[in-house]
C-alpha cells in the first residue's frame, strides 16, 4: 500500500450515508493496497480473519462476522493498516470482532451507527474478562480510536462520541545482569525471560513438548546471530556449513537468505554459542523429518493419480516452500506436519504445515494470549508476582545481541554483515548504547588509531 487513504465524510448529518459511503471509499483503493486483492475474502493475507468473536476460543472461530458489520471492519482494517503498514494490527481486529459481539447483544443488529459510551463500555468489560491484562488494554486503546474515528467522520446516532478506556497498564522489567545504562529500552527484552528460554532450552528432550522444542530451538538460533524469525523459519534444513579461516581455524555458520536486503549470507556463530546452535538445528531436523520425507514422496509421485488425498493437501506452490529463497519443502528445517505441535489437535499425517510468525509468536506472547491458554513461560512455571506468564518479543533478541556487539567493539561493516544488512547506516536503530559506552568506544578507537 503506497498512499495513506483519507476519507472526508459528507457534511449533512446522515451517520449510515457516511458509514456507506467510507466503505465505499475503501473499496475502490483495493487494487493499491498489499493486504487483499479480493474484497469478498474473509481471510486477508494469511494475517486477518473475518470472523466472529469466540467467548470460548477465538482461534477455532469459523463463522464470518455478520453482514451488517463485516464491510465495515474491511474497510476500517484497510483504512488502519495504511498509516503503518510494517505492523499488523491484531488487537484491532480484535476490538472489532468484540464490538459486533456486543452490538448485536444490545440492539440484534450489528450497525455501528449505534456505537456510543454504553456500547463501547461493555466491550472492555468483555475484554477483560476474555483476555490478559495487557491485551485488554491493547484493545481498550483501540476503542477509543474508534470512538474518535466514528465522531470524527460523523458515523454515530450520538451527537457527540468521547471514550475514555479504564484500564491502566504499564508493562515492568526487570534489568537484573543488564548494564544499569540499558534500562529502559522498550526494544530489549527482560533479561529474567531470556534466562528462563536458555534453562527450558538445555532440559533434555524427554522432559519437553513437541511444542516446547520447536519454540526454543527457534528462540536459541536467534540468539546465535541476530536474525529475524521469518529468516529463521525459512531456513534449508542444510543450513549447516563449515569452512577454515585465514589462521586455519575452523568456523561454523547457517546460510541465510537475510530479510534486510544482504541477500545470500552465511552468518558465523560465535564459538561459545557452537553446540548451542547445532543442538537446536539437530532438534528441528529431527521435528521436521516426517514431514519433509512426506513432502519428497509427494514431489516424486506429483504426477501420479493415484495419490488422492495427497493432492487435495498438496499447499500452493509447492514444491516451492520458498521460491524466492530456492528453497522446497523438502528441505524446509522447519516444516511440521498439520497438528504436529498442538496436543489437543489431531494430527494429519498426509498434510504439510508451514509454522508462520503469528503462529510463533503465540507462544511466547502473553498479550495474544485467550485466558487459560498457556504459553511456553507459564507451561514450565515462569510466573510473574501478578500471575502474567513472562513474555519475549523476537525483535528484541537482535536489538540485544547488536547492541552486545557495539558495547564490545565489533566494527560497523562486521555487524551489518553478521546481521544481514545491506547498508550499515541500518546498524543505528539497533544501537543502545549509553553516551557513556559510545565515548569509551571513541577512546578506545581513537587510541589504536594513535598507536597506528
Amino acid at each position: 500500500m503506497n498512499n495513506i487513504f483519507i476519507f472526508e465524510p459528507s457534511n449533512k448529518n446522515n451517520p449510515h450515508d457516511n458509514v456507506i459511503k467510507f466503505i465505499q471509499f475503501c473499496k475502490s483503493t483495493i487494487s493499491n493496497n498489499n493486504l487483499t486483492t479480493s474484497w469478498g475474502s474473509n481471510k486477508w493475507k494469511g494475517l486477518y480473519r473475518f470472523t466472529k468473536f469466540n467467548s470460548k476460543n477465538n482461534l477455532n472461530s469459523k463463522e464470518c462476522l455478520d453482514d451488517s458489520f463485516i464491510n465495515f471492519a474491511k474497510a476500517y482494517m484497510l483504512h488502519v493498516h495504511s498509516f503503518n503498514k510494517s505492523k499488523t494490527k491484531h488487537s484491532t481486529l480484535s476490538m472489532l470482532k468484540i464490538v459486533e459481539f456486543v452490538l448485536l447483544k444490545t440492539n440484534m443488529e450489528a450497525n455501528v451507527n449505534y456505537c456510543n459510551n454504553s456500547v463501547f463500555d461493555e466491550c472492555i468489560r468483555i475484554a477483560s474478562e476474555k483476555y490478559s491484562k495487557a491485551h485488554a488494554f491493547a484493545i481498550g486503546k483501540e476503542l477509543e480510536k474508534l470512538s474518535s474515528f466514528l465522531n470524527d467522520n460523523r458515523m454515530t446516532n450520538s451527537s457527540y462520541l468521547f471514550w475514555v478506556s479504564p484500564i491502566r497498564y504499564k508493562i515492568t522489567q526487570s534489568w537484573t545482569g543488564y548494564d544499569s545504562s540499558l534500562e529502559g529500552h522498550s526494544r530489549m527484552p527482560d533479561i529474567k525471560s531470556v534466562i528462563a528460554i536458555a534453562e527450558i532450552f538445555s532440559k533434555q528432550d524427554e522432559q519437553l513438548s513437541s511444542r516446547d522444542i520447536f519454540t526454543t530451538s527457534v528462540l536459541a538460533l536467534l540468539m546465535c546471530a541476530p536474525s529475524r524469525i521469518s529468516e529463521i523459519l525459512a531456513l534449508p534444513a542444510d543450513c549447516e556449513i563449515t569452512e577454515f579461516d585465514g589462521k586455519g581455524i575452523q568456523r561454523y555458520g547457517l546460510r541465510f537468505f537475510s530479510a534486510k536486503g544482504y541477500e545470500g549470507n552465511i552468518k558465523w556463530i560465535p564459538s561459545l554459542m557452537i553446540p548451542v546452535a547445532k543442538r537446536a538445528i539437530s532438534r528441528l531436523k529431527e521435528l521436521s523429518s516426517q514431514a519433509r520425507l512426506l513432502a519428497a514422496e509427494i514431489q516424486k509421485n506429483y504426477s501420479n493419480s493415484t495419490m488422492g488425498t495427497l493432492k487435495e493437501n498438496i499447499p500452493q506452490d509447492f514444491p516451492w516452500y520458498d521460491r524466492e529463497k530456492k528453497i522446497e519443502y523438502s528441505n524446509a528445517l522447519c516444516l511440521l506436519t498439520e497438528g504436529q505441535l498442538n496436543q489437543k489437535k489431531k494430527r494429519m499425517l498426509d498434510k504439510l504445515f508451514r509454522p508462520t510468525m503469528s503462529y510463533f509468536k503465540t507462544d511466547i506472547i502473553d498479550s495474544d494470549y485467550i485466558k487459560g491458554h498457556f504459553n511456553l513461560f507459564k507451561r514450565h512455571g515462569y510466573i510473574n508476582e501478578d500471575g502474567s506468564p513472562y513474555l519475549l518479543r523476537t525483535h528484541q533478541l537482535r536489538h540485544l545481541l547488536n547492541t552486545f556487539a557495539q558495547i564490545n567493539g565489533m566494527d560497523e561493516f562486521s555487524i551489518a554483515r553478521w546481521s544481514g544488512r545491506k547498508l550499515i547506516s541500518q546498524n543505528v536503530s539497533y544501537d543502545h548504547r549509553s553516551h557513556l559506552q559510545m565515548s569509551k568506544a571513541e577512546v578506545r578507537t581513537n587510541s589504536w588509531t594513535f598507536r597506528s
